[in-house]
């Protein structure tokens, strides 16, 4: 062997040092650093085989076989000579070295020795590009499921915009219903298994050219044929998955609540998620299990949602959100009995409808923020009535379901009661019944903790629910409002008489169990008549008064309703 020059070796390094791009790159510069070698060695063929282990970045591990240097594919080759480095994560890169079939067939021991020195040099460039090449994957890849990630989604819509690829595709955004249930069930950890299982058979439905990436949580996006939603959405929308834990076997059904849209127009990456974004806002709004498609229209009423969310919390500090109160009646003497506090929005000289706010503000979460500024308003509504010298009134404040999840809420809420000095007894907490919420326990606790510091509590809408009968059984409210929805109207229709029976019976049922009972909603005369013909003893409705700001509702204390009925 001829010995090697120093400026040969310093040429070596300056091609293996080469900044490249890709793997193509690198390799030639490989190739062009093994040919300074080959003009003292008698090189024929250089390849290397990197084996990689299966992981999380990849799930069926990896194999790739690239040749480095080949003098010429004419030449006869002699015995080969491997050099096997193991990798840190377990795999291994073995470089195949055969020399020119010569005069002799194989590497003398000391062009063995030299190329295995080179080599490693060669591995721990491929090395470094292999970290490199996994860096990026890990960024490009959502590590608890394996499918990409939002960086890498992005990526994938930029690259097939610029190929005009996106005619006829759309994208999906959906969330998995009943997935809160995994996590209920099993550990975190084995809540993550079961989630990369329902990524990756998401993933098997789509077409290989297709992308789905996660979002978070249990937040998905997807790009693929239009023509293959309707396929996608009913499947999805009833999805079987099965998982083994501890030995056995269990079956998860998940729904989803989707937003789609088409791509066809769109001219920036994150136009995709813009589109599929505000149509997913508005099938949750619509309910679980809903499927939105985007539309101009679908997104001004996302507007206005959004609207309303931006403008709470300013509108809350600039006390635009008025209290109204509503007289609550006893029938015996037409005296006031009670009020409930009912919230008004007055924005720039308009009053907006609670209906318009309150549901956005339920769902977003921000209900609970004003629920408490109801009651602190009202507080300090009956402080000035009893500093003024006037007898005050028990009134009721509602409070939203999203309450349940609050710690200390029975501690807050009687706080902001003894803010004001005053009596337990005057406040009421008014919960509506809800289809969708039937943890009685913690509303049993609720209910005690309150009753225990001598504040009352009402359900409101007894009947509109699924649940009425088991929740009066279970938690020990003291006042029931029966829905308007319950009295019988005063025209003839073919279950008249059957909705008298239940009326009365749910009339007489409240008396045996000893609870108040409030008729919401009574309008006539009539109305009223039949009320007190069944037996009730306090009704709520516009036959007295609609909602009042508060000081026509004290001019009403002061003159009663003499006059009616």
């Amino acid at each position: 062997m001829t010995a090697l020059p120093w400026k040969e070796v310093h040429t070596f390094f300056d091609y293996l040092n080469l900044e490249g791009s890709g793997l193509a790159e690198v390799s030639g510069n490989c190739g062009k650093a093994i040919a300074v070698l080959a003009k003292y060695i008698p090189i024929g063929r250089v390849e290397a085989c990197v084996q990689a282990p299966r992981n999380r970045l990849r799930p069926e591990g990896e194999q790739e076989t690239i040749l480095l240097y080949e003098s010429d594919p004419a030449e006869k080759l002699g015995e080969p000579c491997s050099l096997t480095i193991p990798i840190a994560d377990g795999g291994q890169a073995v470089q195949t070295v055969r020399p020119l079939a010569g005069i002799e067939k194989r590497f003398t021991e000391e062009e063995q020795e030299t190329l295995f020195l080179f080599l490693r040099e060669i591995f721990h460039r491929f090395s470094r590009m292999q970290m490199e090449a996994l860096l990026l994957r890990a960024l490009q890849t959502d590590m608890s499921t394996g499918v990409a990630s939002p960086e890498a989604f992005l990526e994938y819509v930029e690259k097939k915009l610029s190929e005009h690829a996106l005619k006829n595709r759309s994208v999906v955004m959906l969330n998995i219903h009943n997935f809160k249930y995994v996590n209920k069930l099993l550990s975190y950890s084995e809540g993550d298994k079961v989630l990369w299982e329902y990524a990756n058979k998401v993933k098997s439905l789509l077409n290989p050219e297709d992308c789905i990436a996660r979002l978070g949580g249990d937040n998905f996006v997807f790009i693929t044929d239009s023509a293959r939603l309707r396929f996608l959405f009913q499947t999805l929308g009833d999805f079987h998955l099965t998982y083994v834990f501890r030995g056995e076997q269990t079956e998860f059904q998940f729904g989803m609540t989707a937003g789609y849209g088409s791509l066809d127009e769109i001219q920036e990456p994150t136009d995709a998620l813009a589109i599929c974004s505000v149509a997913y806002q508005a099938a949750r709004h619509k309910g679980a299990g809903s499927v939105v498609r985007f539309s101009e229209e679908v997104q001004q009423e996302v507007m206005k949602r959004q609207s309303i969310i931006s403008l709470f919390k300013p509108a809350l500090s600039a006390g635009e959100f008025v209290v109204f109160y509503q007289p609550k009646v006893a029938l015996r003497d037409r005296s006031i009995c009670g009020a409930e506090a009912l919230v008004r929005w007055l924005h720039q000289g308009q009053l907006i409808s609670p209906g318009a706010f309150v549901p956005i503000l339920e769902e977003e979460g921000s209900i609970c923020q004003l629920d408490y500024y109801v009651l602190e308003k009202t507080c300090q509504f009956l402080r000035r009535r009893i500093d003024s010298g006037k007898e005050p009134l028990c009134i009721s404040v509602n409070f939203s379901r999203r309450h349940m999840e609050e710690e200390n809420l029975v501690q807050k809420i009687v706080t902001v009661i003894d803010r004001y000095g005053l009596d337990h007894s005057y406040l009421e907490i008014e919960l509506t019944e809800s289809e969708d919420y039937q943890d009685y326990e913690k509303m049993m606790q609720l209910v005690e903790g309150l009753k225990q510091n001598g504040i009352g509590t009402s359900m409101d809408d007894f009947g509109t629910g699924f649940s009425s009968l088991n929740l009066i059984k279970k938690v020990d409210m003291n006042v029931i409002k029966i829905d308007r929805s319950f009295i019988p109207l005063e025209i003839d229709y073919p279950e008249k008489e059957k909705d008298i029976v239940m009326f009365c019976s749910m009339v007489q049922m409240m008396k045996l169990l000893k609870k108040k009972m409030v008729v919401e909603g009574v309008e006539t005369k009539s109305q009223l008549k039949y009320l007190e013909d069944a037996g009730c003893e306090v009704v709520q409705g516009y036959i007295f008064d609609r909602p009042l700001p508060e000081n026509d509702f004290v001019r009403r204390l002061e003159c009663g309703y003499a006059e009616v009925g």
